[in-house]
């Protein structure tokens, strides 16, 4: 009797446990080739190419979901987490995914079918072990075996608990992605919960299938009760054609203070494959009407580094950054909106909530998005703006007198915060009057528009050509800038621009240079059409570098100008050559930028367009289009001051294409960009020779010594 009762229990004991394991099979660990559940579900979202919500800028994006077991940084933690984002797997009863764990072959089929969207089937497969498929995975199991995805372990065996290989995972894969086309995915993702929402979107639809084409029709509403939905797309229109090169990402934006439901329905097709299965996205798009402005503290002031705030206003089109910055004595206001003076009072909101010194203002650049609010602050506060920009501050401050009450500021000024310096540099392109302040010891830049913007849900990119500039120009600018930036030991440690809501850092100040870069060493092909639709024409030049879905806020976008493969002069076109054209770009034989450390270059006026005249505060003035002191690439004798106690002076030149075929210095051959130390006294000449790409075009620079008292 003590032995059957023993027995008893352990009967019991075994049938307990076997009534709370899941309805799907025990998923042992893998062993030889068997596939983990990590390893399968990566296999499948990098297929679909889904970004994690971690790899692109967007705000307005739905939170993380996660499980208990996985964390991002896990070996293939963002693709399973994706894979949970797109509900092609969820947690167990514990929160849990056990990546570690093998996975049936019924478990694979069942997200097989919800990843590629695979309609279940009712018509149960032939096996003698059908019986053993789970209720929840049938409709799988028969759909993958009848399409013949999927086969069974024998002629007579399904076999759907035993744990699936990697070679047959890799065959069904294969053999769905070669007969069918994989359905059409979209970017910014739809939100599940229509309650999350965003104040627009510009769309990218792709397809994982190479070279499939993408219909789509779209349905717009503005009450949820009234969505509707799309018409399927008719494959035999080329208007429903979408395509990223001709279409961008295609805005969806609209009135303010309106919930606006946007459904869009997509399929692909290809020859000699079946069409993709229908997708159908979502998305609820609102901005207020009116909204109050809104602040974040990004850095607490210190003794010797400025408290940071962010500000910005919801209802506003595209969302700009102004920014407050103060130390210890006295603070500044960096920007200031759009948001009309008759509905809020940007002033008003900060005194209440943030300023504790006595503050100055200091636009940007005058556009729209950047200035709207400063007539509050006219008769109060210093108001500064690059001359350069006041005809287009006169929209907002129409009065004489009160235009007469902007300062002027310009490349050199600095201001003392106490504690904190701040220095101005000058880098047209995006305005004429753009403005840039910058921390040196804290390594803090505040940059207006200039460097562009990061955002992946607008699929941001800023003009930077505008009022005459060209690409080489801007480069040679660029270059320079940065090189003031470092220069006596300053920092690029944050760089605050005027859209992106956190801020970036050195790698994006050299992201910028490189775009402009690859166009002056390839012209055309250094190029590429907008993928901004609804803001640009169709096909815009643009110079892109990196992709805003996978790299974070580490990809740039800049508008050029024109329209691809069309004849506008987008580089210099002056006496020593014309850079544009097919192979324009290959006869650049100058410097864009020089740096001297133990000396200091005498510069020139640097010229980017003719001067114009501007009605400004009762006058016709006449406004220079060129910055001071600057090494100009078209100018070729300069003065070194070099100081008597230095004996050497280290220079380092830059040229304006990085594919030149020969520098020499002194008649030494050095390579781009390189460090040379050379001895001087008063009245040596240096020079620096160049031949151009070409191989024909050259150019020789002169720089004499010029030794002064300390």
């Amino acid at each position: 009797m003590l032995n059957f009762s023993k027995n008893c229990k352990r009967i019991l004991a075994l049938t307990l446990i076997a009534m709370l394991l899941p309805i799907f099979s025990f998923a042992a660990t893998p062993k030889g080739n068997e596939i983990t559940k990590a390893e399968f579900i990566a296999k499948i979202s990098e297929y679909f190419a889904w970004p994690h919500p971690t790899e692109y800028n967007d705000i307005w994006k739905a939170p993380l979901k996660q499980f208990n077991d996985v964390k991002t940084e896990d070996k293939y933690g963002k693709q399973i987490e994706v894979a949970y984002e797109e509900g092609i797997i969820s947690p167990d009863a514990s929160g849990n995914f056990n990546p570690e764990n093998g996975i049936s072959r019924q478990d694979a089929a069942v997200i097989f079918v919800k990843a590629f969207m695979i309609s279940e089937s009712d018509k149960d497969v032939n096996f003698s072990d059908s019986d053993d498929i789970s209720v929840d995975a049938r409709g799988s199991v028969n759909a993958l075996v009848e399409l013949g995805y999927m086969s069974g372990k024998t002629h007579k065996l399904f076999r759907p608990n035993d744990l699936i290989k990697k070679e047959e995972v890799d065959r069904i894969f294969d053999k769905i992605t070669s007969v069918m086309v994989t359905p059409v995915q979209a970017l910014p993702k739809q939100h599940n919960n229509i309650e999350l929402f965003a104040p627009r979107r510009y769309v990218k639809l792709y397809c994982p299938t190479p070279d499939a084409t993408i219909y789509f029709t779209k349905t717009i509403a503005t009450d949820i009760d009234e969505i509707q939905e799309p018409p399927m797309p008719d494959i035999t229109d080329p208007d429903q054609i979408y395509t990223v090169v001709d279409d961008g990402h295609i805005k969806e934006d609209y009135s303010r203070n309106v919930h606006t439901y946007v459904v869009y329905k997509a399929v692909a097709v290809k020859d000699g494959m079946a069409i993709s299965p229908v997708q159908t996205f979502t998305w609820n798009l609102h901005r207020p009407e009116d909204a109050d402005f809104g602040h974040e503290l990004i850095l607490e002031k210190t003794a010797t580094s400025p408290a940071v705030y962010q500000l910005y206003n919801n209802s506003e089109s595209v969302r700009a950054m102004a920014w407050y910055i103060e130390g210890q004595e006295s603070g500044i206001l960096f920007d200031a909106l759009q948001t009309k003076i008759n509905i809020k009072n940007l002033k008003d909101y900060i005194d209440a909530n943030i300023v504790t010194k006595p503050y100055d203002v200091i636009i940007g650049h005058a556009h729209p998005d950047h200035a709207v609010q400063v007539p509050n602050f006219i008769n109060d506060h210093d108001v500064y703006s690059n001359e350069r920009g006041w005809g287009s501050l006169t929209r907002y401050l129409p009065d004489p007198v009160d235009q007469a009450k902007v300062k002027n500021i310009e490349e050199g000024d600095l201001f003392h915060l106490g504690g904190c310096d701040l220095s101005v540099y000058a880098m047209p392109g995006h305005a004429d009057d753009n403005i840039i302040l910058q921390d040196k010891a804290n390594g803090l830049i505040f940059s207006s528009d200039i460097y562009g913007c990061t955002r992946a849900g607008s699929a941001d990119n800023v003009g930077v050509l505008r009022g005459g500039m060209k690409v080489d120009i801007l480069l040679s600018l660029a270059q320079q800038t940065y090189s003031n930036y470092k220069k006596d030991g300053g920092k690029t440690t944050m760089l605050f621009t005027g859209h992106d809501e956190y801020p970036l850092g050195d790698n994006n100040l050299k992201l910028f240079e490189a775009a402009l870069q690859q166009v002056v060493d390839k012209g055309e092909d250094g190029c590429s059409p907008t993928l901004r639709g609804g803001n640009n024409a169709p096909y815009s030049r643009t110079t892109l570098i990196g992709d805003m879905w996978k790299d974070g806020t580490n990809w740039i976008s800049l508008q050029l100008s024109g329209i691809m493969g069309d004849d506008t002069e987008y580089l210099t076109n002056n006496a020593a050559a014309n850079y544009n054209g097919e192979d324009g770009f290959m006869q650049y034989s100058v410097l864009s930028n020089i740096e001297i450390d133990g000396g200091e270059l005498v510069g020139k006026p640097l010229a980017w367009a003719p001067p114009s005249e501007v009605n400004y505060a009762g006058e016709t003035i006449i406004v220079e289009k060129s910055l001071q002191n600057k090494f100009d690439p078209w100018s070729y004798d300069y003065t070194i001051k070099v100081p008597t106690s230095n004996e050497n002076i280290t220079i380092i030149p830059t040229t304006m294409s990085t594919m030149v075929k020969s520098i020499r210095l002194n008649g030494k051959k050095i390579e781009y960009r390189s460090s040379n130390t050379i001895p001087v006294s008063d009245g040596t000449v240096i020079t620096i020779d160049i031949i151009a790409p070409d191989k024909i075009t050259t150019s020789t620079y002169t720089f004499t010594v010029d030794k002064i008292s300390e």
